[in-house]
C-alpha cells in the first residue's frame, strides 16, 4: 500500500542511468542538437592580429639567436662613427672660423679644409648606407627571436623592411617638398610629412616589443631624438649639407650647428641602443620563463595582467 502523493522510487535503466517517470518525460523532450562554434568574422581577425594577440596554441619555447647582440654592439659602433664624423666637421669649421678671425686665411689653407671636409662628407655618406642593412638584419633577427623565445610570432620581413620604407619616403620629401620651397608653410608641412613617415618603422619596432613585453618608452624616445635631429638637419644644416659656397661669416654659425648635431647624435645612439637592448632582454627573460616554467602559469600571469 502506497502513501497518497508519495514518489515511486526511482530505478536503473540498462545503460545505467537513472529512469524516473520525470526524466523519461524529460528525455523525450530534448532533442539533441549539433552546437557549431561561434564563427569569427574577418574584420575581428585582422583586429586581433594587429593588438598582438594570440591566436591559437603557441610553439614551444626555442633559445634566441645570440648572434643579435654582435648585431646591436656593430649597430652603436656605426653610429658612433657618425657622431665622429658630425664632430670632427665641427672642429674643422670652428678653427676655420677662429683663424679668418685672427690672421685670415690662406688659399691653400681653405682648399685643404674643404677637401678634408667633402672628405668627411663622402666617409659620412658611406657609414650612412652601412648603417641601414645593419640595423635591418638586427630587426628581422629580433622578429625572429621574438617568435623562438616567446611564441608570439611577427614577420621579420615587414618589420624589416619599414625602416628602409619611412626613411627613403622622408629623403624624397626632404628633396622635393622641403629643398625645392622657400615657403616656411610649406616646409613645416613637408616636415610634418617626414615624421609620419618614419612612425611606419616605430609601430613595426612597437609591435616586436609588445610581443617581447618589452619597454617600448626607449623606442619613442629614440623617434623623439630622431625627429629633433631631423628637423635640425633639415632648418639648421648638418654635415652633409655643407658646401664651398659658405661664406667666411657662416663658419662659426655652421660650427656650432654642428655641434649641436653631435649632442643630438650621440643621445640618439645612446637611445638606439637602450630600445634595442630592452627588447633582446625581454625576450631572453621570456624564453628562460617559458622554457623553466609550465605554459599553464604563463597563460596564468597573461590573464592576471590584462584589464
Amino acid at each position: 500500500m502506497t502513501v497518497s502523493g508519495a514518489q515511486p522510487e526511482p530505478t536503473i535503466d540498462e545503460a545505467g542511468r537513472v529512469a524516473t517517470a520525470r526524466v523519461a518525460a524529460a528525455r523525450s523532450t530534448v532533442t539533441a542538437e549539433k552546437v557549431e562554434p561561434a564563427s569569427e568574422s574577418a574584420l575581428s581577425r585582422i583586429a586581433s592580429r594587429a593588438k598582438g594577440e594570440q591566436r591559437g596554441d603557441k610553439p614551444p619555447a626555442r633559445e634566441p639567436f645570440p648572434v643579435v647582440n654582435a648585431l646591436r654592439v656593430t649597430l652603436t659602433l656605426v653610429l658612433a662613427v657618425l657622431c665622429l664624423l658630425t664632430v670632427g666637421g665641427a672642429v674643422l669649421l670652428l678653427l676655420l672660423w677662429q683663424q679668418s678671425r685672427d690672421t685670415g686665411v690662406l688659399t691653400s689653407q681653405l682648399d685643404r679644409t674643404w677637401d678634408l671636409l667633402d672628405l668627411l662628407q663622402d666617409i659620412e655618406r658611406y657609414v650612412a648606407f652601412a648603417a641601414i642593412p645593419i640595423a635591418m638584419a638586427w630587426i628581422a633577427l629580433a622578429a625572429i627571436n621574438v617568435g623562438r623565445g616567446t611564441g608570439n610570432s611577427r614577420n621579420p620581413v615587414l618589420a624589416s623592411l619599414s625602416l628602409p620604407v619611412g626613411l627613403i619616403g622622408a629623403w624624397l620629401i626632404g628633396r622635393e617638398v622641403i629643398g625645392g620651397s622657400d615657403d616656411a608653410i610649406t616646409q613645416a608641412a613637408g616636415y610634418v610629412l617626414q615624421i609620419t613617415l618614419l612612425t611606419i618603422p616605430l609601430l613595426f619596432l612597437e609591435r616586436v616589443a609588445i610581443a617581447a613585453d618589452a619597454r617600448r618608452r626607449p623606442l619613442r624616445a629614440t623617434y623623439l631624438i630622431g625627429a629633433a635631429y631631423l628637423a635640425h638637419m633639415e632648418f639648421l644644416g648638418g654635415l652633409s649639407t655643407i658646401d664651398r659656397d659658405t661664406t667666411d661669416g657662416d663658419w662659426g654659425t655652421l660650427g656650432a650647428y654642428l655641434l649641436i648635431g653631435a649632442l643630438l647624435q650621440v643621445i640618439g645612439t645612446l637611445s638606439a641602443n637602450e630600445a634595442c637592448r630592452s627588447i633582446e632582454d625581454a625576450t631572453q627573460h621570456r624564453y628562460q620563463l617559458r622554457s623553466r616554467f609550465s605554459e599553464s602559469l604563463l597563460a596564468q600571469a597573461e590573464l592576471q595582467r590584462r584589464p
